[in-house]
């Protein structure tokens, strides 16, 4: 009988080698065997074996011993197989090609040692073998299997493929141990231990076990794909919707109840024919209904056999797969997002799904039992016993040919709406995920930058402390070098090629025109947001590559002085303190002195919700100052204040400059630069257009008002 096997594929291999050696040939060849394998494991498939019946312990038609090794057997074979159907249009995959060249030969010889058992384990006697169509399906299976692993051999020693470096042989044991729970036979449990004793449902311990593995296995899948290549990805949906499909077919359905027109039944398919011809349509069907019918699923079981029974095992490996494959191919992205409105579409095909098993349970029920969505049991109404009079009292009936037709309508109808609340509940649940998702992503992305920012800050170091300056000759001033600011997708930049220099002791005056660019140039040099170009330092820490030790010597007050406005001025002042870690010394001492300077004292210690505007800018110019910043940094700080507002805040500035530190601050009132500052620099439309001193200006009679719209003329004439 090994002859029938050996035979064929000795003929077929020297056909091969002698007439079809070609390259070219090679990859068509393998794609045609592996849908003759895939045809052939179907066909076997037809009906259960003579074993799944037995339990090891009791004796079958081989001996207990042999009971085990064939069901060991059997499941290596289905794994080989399930590796044969999909190596073939998936090329660059080298495990699932080494396992054909090294592991599927290992296979076939315990089939062809045991092949006398193995086929007694399958029909139950010798007589059958030759009268059983699946006979013939094994040996095209073995002729099969063989010939493509001689031609994944050839290819080795045509040298058409690299040998196998100890790495790929790790991996392709790897991946063949991770294969191996995608095509355990259902009845290898009962087969091997018998009866477990309890049965996986109403939340018995093993039915919570079941539930634990469904919603942990989803993140190990995840955490060990996520590295891997778009093919090896879509790879592993193909893989796991064909072994789904096997796993469904498996267990031998007679009559009309045996056909697949449960949602997660029908999602199994739906599923394969999505990854293989990737069809976005059924697939996304799956995602919005097929997901949540196998959720309820899995918390409601509709089991009442042994755990290790068959029928159990199939049900938890199809509404399993049911539940996790959408999710998982979502987030390995292998098909994209879902929109919102993606959902009607779900809801149509849904809404015809159900209609049609109201008809079909009304129609078959008049032959046999079905049960298609519990549309006509009593499993929901046992669930929910308020749902019986519901279900009783509700019927609408009508007879053809002699058939009755019965539709329990209210009942149908309660589900169908609750289904849908639950498919918006879903989406619920999937967007806030998408939004997580999202968020750990950025965090990820930033967390390995941040790495990489730091092993490029210690090679430019050179040896020198992270916490010192970057630019040691810059440690008296601030440095503007090169600055291109773009926002988005915008071909026009913000700020263009700005370069400037600001020393110790200076009050700088950066005006222009609303939307010229000083926002954006203080923004960037805060660390508010990134820098498209050039850098920009702070007493020599440049400020993308050392940002907090920068920003530890700004202090910086916005355009638009936003609080935590339920805190008292005191209370927010002390927050900012600690965010700077200053001492409470020196603290209370510098609070006391800008409070009384502002003339706070009766308001420090009120909400600031009950703030003016102008006492708003107070207290942020004080939380600015809290940790005697090197640089104090002011974006529009004087505008809609009062006059003894604005003269306060320009006296604070002029007396932080003569202490030795840099105030830097943007306005366009014209007027007030002129006479707090040192020097200015203008800028319009995102170029510099000049830097001056107000000294000089004043000794060449020249007025900045004078010199900005010089500025501003030629400009428009430009």
């Amino acid at each position: 009988m090994i002859f029938a096997v050996l035979i064929p594929s000795a003929v077929l291999i020297m056909i091969y080698i002698l007439f079809l050696r070609k390259k070219e040939w090679d990859n068509l060849i393998l794609k045609i065997l592996g849908l003759i394998l895939f045809s052939a494991f179907l066909i076997q498939l037809r009906k259960n074996l003579a074993i799944d019946r037995t339990v090891a312990l009791e004796g079958g038609p081989i001996s207990q011993l042999m009971t085990v090794v064939i069901v060991m057997i059997r499941w290596l074979t289905g794994v080989v197989v399930l590796v044969g159907i999909t190596a073939p249009f998936f090329t660059n995959n080298k495990s699932f090609k080494n396992i054909m060249r090294f592991i599927t030969p290992f296979v076939l010889i315990l089939n062809f040692l045991f092949f006398y058992s193995n086929n007694l384990a399958f029909f139950g006697e010798k007589s059958l073998f030759y009268t059983e169509y699946r006979f013939y399906a094994i040996v095209v299976e073995y002729v099969v299997l063989t010939l493509m692993s001689a031609i994944y051999l050839t290819r080795l020693v045509r040298r058409i493929d690299p040998l196998p470096n100890k790495r790929e042989v790790g991996t392709m044991f790897l991946v063949f141990v991770l294969l191996l729970p995608t095509m355990m036979p259902e009845a290898s449990l009962r087969i091997l231990f018998g009866d477990l004793g309890s049965i996986a449902n109403d939340f018995t311990v093993i039915h919570r076990l079941t539930i634990y593995f469904s919603f942990l296995i989803m993140p190990l899948i995840y955490i060990y794909m996520k590295n891997e290549s778009y093919e090896n990805r879509r790879l592993l949906f193909i893989v796991l919707s064909l072994s789904s499909v096997f796993q469904f077919l498996y267990i031998r359905r007679e009559g009309l109840a045996g056909w697949p027109f449960h949602l997660c039944n029908t999602a199994l398919f739906l599923m394969l024919i999505s990854f293989v011809f990737n069809i976005k349509s059924t697939f996304y069907f799956s995602y919005f209904v097929n997901v949540l019918g196998a959720l309820v699923a899995i918390i409601l079981p509709n089991i009442t056999s042994d755990a290790f029974n068959m029928d159990s095992v199939g049900f938890w490996y199809n509404h399993i797969y049911a539940f996790i494959l959408p999710i998982l191919a979502v987030a390995l992205k292998v098909y994209p997002r879902p929109q919102f409105k993606m959902m009607r579409g779900a809801i149509i095909i849904f809404t015809i799904y159900l209609v049609s098993m109201m008809f079909v349970n009304a129609w078959f029920n008049n032959y046999t039992s079905v049960d298609y969505f519990f549309l006509y049991s009593d499993f929901l109404t046992e669930k929910f016993p308020f749902m019986i009079d519901i279900k009783i009292n509700n019927i609408l009936y009508f007879t053809n040919n002699g058939l009755i037709f019965k539709f329990f309508w209210l009942y149908d109808l309660l589900i169908y709406i609750a289904f849908i609340f639950l498919m918006f509940i879903t989406w619920a649940v999937y967007d806030f995920l998408f939004r997580v998702a999202d968020i750990h992503g950025a965090l990820r992305v930033k967390l390995k930058k941040d790495k990489m920012d730091i092993l490029s800050l210690r090679k430019e170091m050179k040896g020198r402390p992270l916490t010192e300056p970057l630019n040691l000759e810059g440690v008296h001033m601030i440095k503007i070098e090169n600055f291109t600011k773009i926002y988005g997708n915008s071909r026009n930049p913000a700020v263009e090629n700005f370069n400037l220099e600001v020393y110790d002791g200076e009050v700088f005056g950066f005006i222009g025109h609303n939307g010229a660019g000083k926002s954006t140039t203080i923004k960037s040099l805060v660390g508010i947001q990134s820098i498209t170009g050039g850098r920009m330092e702070i007493g020599g820490y440049d400020i993308s590559k050392q940002p907090i030790e920068a920003k530890l010597r700004i202090g910086y007050v916005s355009d638009n002085h936003a609080v935590y406005e339920r805190l008292t001025g005191r209370e927010y002042i002390n927050y900012v303190a600690d965010l700077y870690l200053v001492s409470q010394e020196d603290r209370d001492e510098r609070i006391e002195k800008y409070v009384h300077m502002f003339n706070l004292e009766n308001a420090i210690d009120n909400e600031i919700k009950s703030y003016s505007h102008g006492m708003k800018q107070k207290i942020v110019v004080i939380a600015s100052l809290i940790h005697n910043p090197k640089v104090w940094i002011l974006d529009e700080p004087l505008t809609g204040l009062d006059p003894v507002s604005s003269y306060q805040i320009k006296e604070c500035m002029r007396e932080h400059a003569n202490n030795g530190n840099i105030v830097f601050f943007s306005s366009h009132v014209i007027e007030v630069v002129e006479k707090v500052c040192d020097r200015i620099a203008i800028i319009s439309h995102g170029k510099l257009q000049g830097i001056y001193e107000l000294k000089n200006l004043r000794k060449q009679g020249i007025s900045l008002e004078e010199l900005y719209m010089q500025h501003v003329a030629r400009e428009q004439n430009g």
